[in-house]
């Protein structure tokens, strides 16, 4: 009985110290502290870094106007700063912090002649594509939805193209981390229709997956 009650004291220890350790994490973005809650969007934006882009939306459902924002870091050449990813969301008189990410994104201009960084938000889905290449090149597509029982963001899917635009070819894979169906298809790009003609699509399974927003890695 004293064994079953220490080893429920020990499992509940550990589960208190993950939980507060990843809340800690949350609020870390390249080893700066981020407020829990502040005013606005600037108030979150660690001294020295700046907002590349921003979007709004509804990300839990309340009908207030959430922020995803893409930030940069300050120091450092055009060409190699190191980009993050703030999302808030709407509370009373200003915002609380939904997740942050400095791990995902790859830095700025480190993509070549198409680097970029989209963000929107859809039917309370975060979506961030990412661009990197100049002829041949990849788009790497990233969703999050927020979870229910956690209250936090989780990664749903993933959706990877690599493609020569000279040619016209490419292929991708798009996997739904719920289910864990994965399609991958090859493609033909016809310029008179103006649109990707399928040339084969394969159906397979893989493991199902629960990634946080702040653990998130991306293709760097």
């Amino acid at each position: 009985m004293k064994l079953a009650t220490s080893i429920q004291f020990t499992v509940l220890l550990l589960a208190t110290v993950l939980h507060n350790s990843s809340q800690a994490q949350q609020n870390l973005l390249f080893g700066k502290k981020l407020p829990a809650t502040a005013p606005a969007l600037r108030d979150f934006v660690p001294p020295g870094w700046a907002v590349e882009n921003q979007v709004s939306g509804d990300l839990n459902g309340d009908g207030l106007a959430d922020i995803a924002a893409v930030v940069v870091e300050g120091k450092g050449s055009a060409d190699d700063r190191q980009r993050g990813l703030i999302v808030l969301l709407a509370a009373g008189k200003g915002y609380s912090l939904l997740g942050s990410n400095g791990k995902l994104l790859q830095c700025q201009g480190c993509g070549g002649v198409k680097d970029g960084v989209n963000v929107t938000i859809k039917n309370g889905v975060l979506v961030v594509s990412q661009y990197s290449g100049s002829r041949e090149y990849s788009v790497y597509t990233w969703r999050f939805r927020l979870d229910a029982a956690s209250q936090r963001l989780q990664m749903i899917g993933i959706d990877e193209e690599e493609a020569d635009g000279m040619v016209g070819k490419g292929s991708t894979v798009s996997t739904n981390l719920l289910t864990g169906q994965q399609i991958s298809e090859s493609y033909q790009y016809d310029e008179k229709r103006d649109r990707k003609v399928i040339l084969s699509s394969k159906k397979s399974k893989v493991a199902k997956s629960m990634t946080l927003l702040e653990d998130a890695v991306g293709s760097q």
